[in-house]
């Protein structure tokens, strides 16, 4: 029987994960698809979970929260981060039908991601900050990452909208997470900062600042990649924006200043990977995943 697993958030057209899934479930027998649900409306996605061909979908922005309203488990890293990007069902025990159960795993691609370049990034960590750029569910994933994944004691963000800080802070505060979170308001919080940041995740649009706002967190930003560390530990930046190109404005910038560059279609392989495992129910080492992360570098060259 055919089975199908939506892409459901919007703007989706430029995504290349369906060229991964698809080759993996062509690759393996299944007569699977994977396709885009372009859509807002959490409704949408809802009425297709009711569907007998329903086995899961990639959830992304801006339906990373509301989607959590719709799913009948919630996993304990989903609670913590306050989103979920990944729903896959599984025989309910009780009764014929199927629970859906929601993840939240962009913090593993990330991690892992980190972890590729620098296998000893915890120890660094353990001593030495991180900054993410960001407010939004992303934003929320990396320094979960970073903190629960990789150990960090402090992370400090930096976003243009004061109060969508504010409240990415809070929400992870609100569901336990006990290292310190900083949000830094202006030059001269960036600036008084006497350890220097060695991993910094850039969770934002490539877009040129408009508003004073914008300025300003573009400032704080650029400040601290171009300051010196004094610490031989690697600095690593990672790009979370990979459409058209991972070397963003900042990307480039930190490229210049000696940073380590990584971009957001590492991450996203990392996590397409653990969601075919989760979707497919079979072992990794049984699953094309090469030909899968050169299918979708085809078409992001494309």
């Amino acid at each position: 029987m055919q089975r199908t697993v939506y892409l459901f958030g919007h703007p989706i057209a430029h995504s290349v994960s369906p060229a991964f899934h698809n080759t993996i479930f062509q690759n393996v027998g299944l007569p699977w698809r994977y396709i885009r649900l372009d859509s807002e409306r959490t409704e949408d996605l809802k009425s297709l979970m009711c569907r007998e061909d329903f086995i899961g979908a990639a959830v992304t922005m801006p339906n990373k929260i509301s989607t959590m309203d719709h799913v009948d488990i919630v996993t304990p890293e989903a609670k913590s981060i306050g989103c979920i990007n990944t729903i896959y069902t599984r025989p309910n025990p009780e009764g014929s039908e199927f629970e859906k159960k929601p993840l939240y795993i962009d913090w593993i691609g990330i991690q892992r991601a980190l972890l590729d370049v620098d296998p000893g990034l915890p120890k660094h960590l353990a001593k030495l900050p991180a900054l993410v750029i960001g407010g939004g569910a992303t934003c929320r994933s990396a320094i979960y990452a970073l903190t629960e994944g990789l150990g960090s004691k402090l992370v400090y963000l930096v976003n243009r909208d004061p109060q969508e800080a504010k409240f990415a802070i809070m929400a992870l505060k609100q569901e336990g997470l006990q290292q310190e979170i900083h949000y830094l308001e202006s030059i001269e919080d960036a600036q008084s900062i006497m350890e220097k940041p060695i991993v910094v995740v850039s969770a934002v649009p490539d877009i040129l600042p408009k508003s004073e706002l914008e300025h300003t967190a573009r400032k704080i930003a650029t400040s601290i990649i171009q300051a010196e560390t004094g610490h031989t530990s690697p600095r690593l930046f990672l790009e979370m924006c990979y459409d058209p190109t991972p070397m963003t404005w900042l990307a480039t910038l930190a490229q210049k200043c000696g940073w380590s560059i990584i971009d957001g279609l590492d991450v996203m392989e990392h996590q397409a990977i653990e969601q075919s495992v989760l979707w497919t129910e079979r072992p990794l080492q049984s699953l094309p995943t090469e030909l899968a992360n050169k299918a979708i570098r085809e078409a992001l060259r494309r």
